[in-house]
C-alpha cells in the first residue's frame, strides 16, 4: 500500500516551484553569488536572448512592467545588464547581459543543473522525458487561456 499523502495537482506545482527556487537561491547565496531569484531570471532569459526589451522581459518573467524595471534598475546598477537604445525605436530600450555578468552564467547554470539532478533522483531517463513533455504540454495550454491570440512561440 501506498503511504504517500494525496497532493492536489496545483498545490504540488506551486509548492515544487517555490521549493526548487528558494533552494537554488540558497545554493546560490552560499557560493557567493549574491542575486535575488528573479534577478537570477531575468540574467537566464538574457542569456537565452540578449536585448530583450522590458516588456519582453515582464511578460518571459510573468509580471508587470513596473516590478520588471525594477529589476533590471538593481541589475543594471549592480553592472550586470545595460540598456540600450532600439536602433529602430528610439522609445524602447533593449537591455543586455554585460561582460561583468557572463562569469556568473555558467555558475548559475552549474548549480541549476546540479540541484536538477538531486530533484530527478530515482526518476528513470524515460520518466523524466516523459514529465518533461508533459508539462511542456501544460505549459503551452497555460500560454494557449493566458494569451489567447499568440502563436505560442513566444514561450517565456
Amino acid at each position: 500500500m501506498n503511504d504517500t499523502p494525496h497532493i492536489p495537482f496545483t498545490t504540488l506545482m506551486a509548492d515544487i516551484h517555490r521549493m526548487f527556487s528558494t533552494t537554488l537561491y540558497r545554493q546560490l547565496k552560499a557560493d557567493g553569488i549574491n542575486l535575488s531569484r528573479s534577478q537570477w531570471r531575468v540574467l537566464t532569459h538574457l542569456r537565452t536572448q540578449d536585448g530583450l526589451t522590458q516588456s519582453e522581459l515582464a511578460e518571459r518573467l510573468l509580471i508587470e512592467k513596473a516590478p520588471a524595471g525594477t529589476l533590471i534598475d538593481k541589475l543594471e546598477a549592480a553592472g550586470l545588464v545595460e540598456r540600450r537604445p532600439d536602433p529602430r525605436d528610439r522609445r524602447v530600450n533593449r537591455v543586455f547581459i554585460t561582460v561583468k555578468s557572463e562569469p556568473l552564467l555558467p555558475l548559475i547554470e552549474q548549480t541549476v543543473t546540479e540541484l536538477k539532478v538531486q530533484c530527478m533522483e530515482g526518476i528513470s531517463e524515460e520518466e523524466q522525458n516523459q514529465l518533461s513533455q508533459t508539462l511542456t504540454r501544460i505549459h503551452l495550454n497555460l500560454q494557449a487561456i493566458r494569451n489567447p491570440n499568440s502563436s505560442g512561440e513566444d514561450i517565456p
